[in-house]
């Protein structure tokens, strides 16, 4: 509004010197060119009249112009004025009706309005407010003057001040927690009219943040808590892995010791029950019967030691393998017929596939595998009936089969059957001696050779316990294509 009362002055000035410009510019017109030839071709009375008429007539229209545009100039200004007034009431209806709290200081620091968010906020009606100043919100006293000094000096040096946390108080002295936003207003000339204040409260905020701190702080305290405990239980489990590992030792030299001073009497014992089967007569049957009770009882002792051996080497990893190809079909046999003149009320057929390709393994440690599962089969097999074993391969490994007579294996048990100290019959009553090793063992065996074991029941009956070793042209070809 003021900038159009600023540009309609200039306007009518220049229009007052227009006016009267244009009159003698058409008097001139009119005298230096019209004049001259109305008197040369009418008479003087005409002449008289038309000047009459040219004069009486231009000055009237140059004024009619000159107001019809000074009402327009008028009119626009009081469409201006209008809209102004519309937007001022807006603008104040928005400030009033505004949830923040909305305040106005004139330029010597007092407060000149306050909107209803102000009311809610502070208590204070806008007729109770006027006339305080800003350090009064702050509580008073010299630090609500400084505070109130600094921001009316930072607002008027940088325009505003935004996002300033401060603390006002409400007429029953209750504090709240604002977030201030301060901006400098100056008219046109650059005069100070005061400043504007929207106050935002963040009490709830404010509350949050505290609650989260005391949180924070209740966690990392629990957390120390626990990180402290946590490392005494790391202690203590060192501690104990320590004497684990010096029991474990302690059992593996135990376990070394006793399997080698057992095993010493049992050669002893072997070599003086063969002197002493020597000396027996031969028509002597219960001698030899005795004989034949106390050769299997050692050989049994012995092959348990060997298992609890081999069970404790390759539990701490001491297991040494010796692979290289190996013929299965030369091995297997060779264990058939020591089997075979230990048990020799069993029969064992072997059913031999010819061609099988070589396995990459430990010729040993295989033969003392199929012994232990041929040992196995004696145990649960009823008297006088067969052990079948069965050979077959394909590109990449070759299975060996032992089939005993028995009555097979649970099928919830079947995988259980090569756990260590596992038997399917764990009473006092069982029907076979046993110990729960050498099963164990066949698997830790096999599998330190890259292969697999596995059992399973046969249709016809009895169980099936397979060991299947990885060819050796296999791994060979694909040695050298990783080489290349």
């Amino acid at each position: 509004m003021n900038q159009l009362s600023d540009n309609l002055r200039p306007r009518i000035a220049t229009l007052r010197w227009i006016i009267p410009l244009a009159f003698v510019g058409l008097v001139l017109i009119y005298q230096l060119g019209l004049a001259r030839w109305v008197h040369d071709n009418f008479s003087d009375s005409l002449h008289f009249g038309i000047e009459i008429i040219f004069f009486g007539t231009a000055g009237p229209l140059l004024a009619f112009w000159a107001l019809t545009l000074v009402g327009r100039w008028l009119g626009e200004k009081e469409q201006a004025e209008r809209q102004a007034r519309a937007n001022e009431r807006r603008l104040a209806s928005i400030t009033d009706a505004s949830a923040d709290a909305i305040i106005s200081l004139n330029p010597q620091g007092h407060i000149e309005s306050w909107n209803r968010g102000a009311e809610l906020l502070l208590g204070h009606t806008a007729v109770q407010a006027k006339g305080h100043t800003l350090a009064d919100l702050f509580g008073g006293g010299e630090a609500a003057e400084i505070e109130a000094q600094w921001l009316s000096q930072s607002a008027q040096r940088d325009g505003f001040v935004r996002g300033h946390e401060a603390t006002v108080y409400r007429t029953d002295s209750r504090p709240v927690d604002v977030e201030l936003t301060a901006t400098y207003i100056a008219g046109d000339g650059r005069e100070p009219l005061g400043i504007s204040l929207i106050l935002h409260d963040i009490t709830n905020r404010k509350q949050r943040e505290k609650e989260i701190r005391q949180l924070n702080a209740s966690l990392n305290q629990q957390v120390a808590v626990r990180t402290r405990e946590l490392a005494e239980k790391v202690e203590e489990l060192a501690q104990a892995n320590v004497e684990l590992r010096k029991l474990d030792q302690t059992r593996a030299e135990f376990v070394s010791l006793v399997s080698h001073q057992i095993r010493a009497p049992l050669t002893n014992m072997r070599g003086a029950v063969e002197r002493l089967q020597m000396r027996c007569g031969v028509n002597n049957n219960g001698c030899s019967h005795m004989f034949t009770i106390i050769d299997q009882q050692v050989s049994r002792l012995d092959r348990l030691v060997q298992d609890v051996l081999d069970a404790n080497h390759l539990e701490a990893g001491e297991l040494t393998l010796q692979r290289e190809p190996v013929s299965v079909l030369p091995a297997v046999r060779r264990v058939v017929e020591q089997t075979r003149v230990r048990l020799s009320n069993r029969p064992i057929h072997l059913r031999e596939t010819p061609g099988l390709p070589l396995v990459y393994a430990d010729r040993d440690r295989l033969m003392e595998a199929l012994a232990n599962l041929l040992d196995n089969a004696d145990k649960y097999a009823p008297p006088d009936t067969a052990v079948f074993i069965e050979t077959r391969a394909d590109e990449l490994e070759v299975v060996i089969s032992i089939r005993d007579g028995g009555p097979g294996l649970p099928p919830d048990r079947l995988e259980r059957i090569f756990d260590k100290f596992y038997r399917v019959d764990g009473s006092d009553a069982q029907a076979a001696y046993g110990y729960g090793l050498g099963l164990y063992v066949c698997r830790r065996l096999i599998e330190a050779q890259n292969g697999r074991i596995w059992a399973e029941n046969h249709p016809e009956g009895g169980a099936v316990f397979s060991i299947a070793l990885p060819v050796w042209q296999e791994i060979h070809e694909r040695q050298r294509h990783f080489a290349d």
